[in-house]
């Protein structure tokens, strides 16, 4: 009896993890697209860190690192319905978002993207920083992510109704 509901726990515990997989991260076309992202720029990310004294030409490094982490923002924001926490601060018209914007995950992403965006702007006018420049915006970039996903893979699994909208 015993090891029929060890069994039948291991079968739930590899259910949920197949559909936190699923539905996070492929959910829908939002999900899917921010996943797709999110793997260009944690490899970006990755490469950048491997090559950081083979690259040449840091100046496009950092700009096609602003780019794409960037862009994964946008969709991130999109997926997690940041916007409708936007809207529910300031009226309270709509249901909040994944999180809200007092939220700690709002914080670090904010002052993550403040930072990289600052970082970049001193790149061009400090050439010769711009190597620490990147390699700093890449920690930065990879603080921020792992911090955001990790948050929303908790929150998936103690509160998997917010979930819902997927």
């Amino acid at each position: 009896m015993l090891a029929k509901i060890e069994q039948r726990e291991r079968m739930i515990a590899k259910f949920q993890i197949k559909e936190l997989k699923m539905k996070l991260y492929f959910g829908n076309r939002d999900t899917l697209i921010s996943s797709i992202i999110l793997i260009i720029n944690t490899c970006y990310m990755l490469w950048g860190y491997i090559n950081r004294f083979k690259i040449n030409r840091w100046g496009i490094a950092i700009i096609l690192f602003l780019l794409i982490n960037g862009l994964f923002w946008y969709f991130a924001n999109i997926r997690d319905l940041y916007s409708n926490s936007i809207v529910h601060a300031i009226d309270k018209s709509v249901d909040n978002g994944l999180f809200s914007v007092g939220s700690i995950q709002s914080i670090v992403f904010w002052i993550g993207m403040i930072a990289i965006w600052i970082l970049g702007i001193i790149s061009i006018f400090k050439v010769e920083y711009r190597q620490s420049i990147f390699t700093i915006m890449i920690f930065i970039g990879f603080i921020q992510i792992s911090f955001i996903e990790i948050s929303r893979i908790i929150l998936f699994f103690s509160s998997p109704n917010y979930f819902d909208y997927l």
